[in-house]
């Protein structure tokens, strides 16, 4: 199995380059195009990301995160959210790499398969970085008005620790 995964990409590769021969395209001048393209998003792009990482980087300095946390805790517990969760659930929205962190901690804390670790092993595969992806995505393409989507994005957000935490539970 090993080896035919290694070979599938040189296989893939070479029945790309044969169908662009028998369409007669120019494949470098292509690929030459597409790289400009990236690079012109990356810069298009860059600004707002830089954004979203400097308001990462504020809020867990000024401890906003914490503060946000300890608002939280009372309506959570009631739904049956272990406390040990919420920081993963404050960060989660903001930052991938942050959340990420988060998860080790709760993971060397309570063990990879503890009710709570496996809830937020599983909340953190079912849900998104929404904030940043919002900003950068929106940014990106000059969407002003956003509308529903952070609400609904929050919601499903919310749906899916629920449902880690209830199935995990």
């Amino acid at each position: 199995m090993n080896r035919l995964a290694a070979g599938m990409l040189p296989v893939l590769l070479c029945i790309l380059l044969g169908a662009a021969l028998l369409r007669r395209q120019d494949v470098y001048n292509e690929f030459i195009q597409g790289a400009k393209g990236g690079i012109a998003l990356t810069l298009k792009t860059l600004p707002h990301m830089m954004a979203m990482l400097m308001a990462v980087r504020v809020m867990e300095a000024s401890g906003g995160f914490l503060w946000l946390e300890k608002l939280l805790a009372p309506v959570l517990r009631p739904l049956g959210v272990p406390a040990a969760l919420l920081p993963l659930m404050v960060m989660r929205p903001f930052s991938g790499s942050g959340a990420m962190g988060v998860l080790a901690g709760i993971l060397s804390a309570y063990g990879a398969d503890s009710a709570v670790g496996r809830a937020a092993c599983m909340y953190m595969s079912s849900s998104e970085t929404i904030l940043y992806v919002s900003s950068l995505y929106f940014g990106s393409i000059g969407v002003q008005q956003t509308r529903y989507t952070l609400p609904a994005a929050l919601t499903a957000d919310m749906a899916g620790l629920l449902m880690a935490v209830w199935i995990c539970g």
